[in-house]
């Protein structure tokens, strides 16, 4: 009886600290009280960044996708509340991303916008915050997303636009904020939704690698001259990838990609040094995924992944030590289309938060916080 007893307190300690680890983080939404704007846009993205430098993360969001919408600037109160908010452009856009950074060097945050078969736009920052000059780049391609890198080392950002059913392009900077001069990446019948700009064979270029649409994952290798002639494939040529995100999952000094899908399970392809991509960790459910990022949520050590779904409900995976993942889902009364999925601290507490874009309801957050 005694040992029966003491194997019975065991039981309940170990459920106890199982479910404490689980429940050591909540992600608070309030109720959808929390919300960048009440407007129901076809959100497409939504960029963290501190466009007016005093300390906090405001939100660029990039509405319309087809159709065209107005984009905005919200900025951040400094507690994570967006109760003020500026239009970006004075017409409206087929837009899907919208990024920032000082494109012409003159100290102010300056602004892109990659459009869907219309011209791409350039807002340039001010003193006053108006963003009144503007200028196109790129060609007028089915943009699906922009990156903004040093892509040719020469001490100036540079932009990296990812284009569905056309050529990628690189729009290289004159230092000045002129984008004339571009190159191309990838094939005309590529479907590229997504690129990520990083050093993945670590020799100091930055390399190229995109999620497609009915092709295997990519990575373009920088030869150091902007060529990227070189190219690396992996995945399942089946799967209709939409994101991808990178990070080293088991520590072992090599990027990992995981990959999220829609309609196929997400996976995460450990990479190794001759970048072939052959270990995989599959999900184990299969969601319709549009977005998927890469934070440590809980500031545990371990890497967590959050997944964006089309109607259905979004996800957190928490990184355990042994390698596996514990799921807990957002709310469970959502079933929206998030196409994009943003991570960062919007309260300043120390804890990454999550944003979802939402196409045709409001756009979301999470507080992440201790329970």
């Amino acid at each position: 009886m005694k040992k029966i007893l003491t194997q019975l307190i065991l039981l309940t300690f170990l459920i106890i600290s199982l479910n404490g680890f689980t429940q050591e983080v909540e992600f608070f939404n309030a109720d959808g009280f929390f919300s960048i704007g009440t407007q129901s846009n076809r959100t497409s993205s939504i960029t963290l960044i501190d466009i007016d430098k005093d300390g906090d993360l405001d939100a660029l969001i990039a509405n319309g996708r087809h159709w065209a919408e107005q984009n905005y600037i919200y900025y951040n109160d400094g507690n994570g509340y967006f109760k003020l908010a500026q239009p970006i452009g004075k017409f409206l856009d087929a837009s899907y991303s919208v990024k920032s950074a000082d494109l012409n060097n003159d100290g102010f945050m300056d602004i892109a916008v990659a459009n869907d078969n219309i011209q791409n736009k350039i807002y340039f920052g001010s003193a006053n915050q108006n963003f009144d000059k503007e200028i196109s780049f790129g060609s007028i391609s089915p943009s699906r997303n922009l990156e903004i890198a040093d892509i040719d080392n020469d001490g100036d950002f540079d932009l990296i636009l990812s284009n569905r059913k056309a050529k990628n392009e690189i729009c290289l900077n004159d230092g000045k904020g002129n984008f004339k001069n571009s190159i191309t990446y990838g094939n005309q019948s590529d479907q590229t939704i997504q690129t990520k700009v990083v050093d993945i064979n670590k020799d100091g270029f930055l390399d190229l690698i995109t999620a497609e649409r009915k092709s295997k994952t990519k990575v373009f290798i920088n030869d150091g001259k902007q060529n990227f002639s070189k190219v690396i494939e992996f995945g399942n040529e089946e799967d209709e990838s939409r994101s991808i995100d990178i990070a080293d999952f088991d520590n072992d000094g090599f990027l990992d990609v995981v990959i999220g899908n829609l309609g196929s399970k997400n996976g995460i392809y450990f990479g190794d040094k001759n970048l072939s991509f052959k270990r995989v960790y599959d999900f184990k459910s299969e969601h319709s995924t549009y977005s998927i990022k890469v934070s440590d949520l809980n500031k545990d050590g371990y890497l967590d992944i959050v997944e964006g779904n089309s109607e259905e409900r979004n996800y957190v995976y928490l990184g355990q030590e042994n390698g596996e993942f514990i799921e807990i889902g957002l709310r469970e009364d959502l079933k929206d289309d998030t196409y994009n999925i943003e991570i960062g601290d919007l309260n300043n507490d120390g804890f990454p938060d999550i944003i979802e874009s939402n196409s045709g309801t409001w756009n979301l957050y999470y507080i992440t916080r201790k329970k």
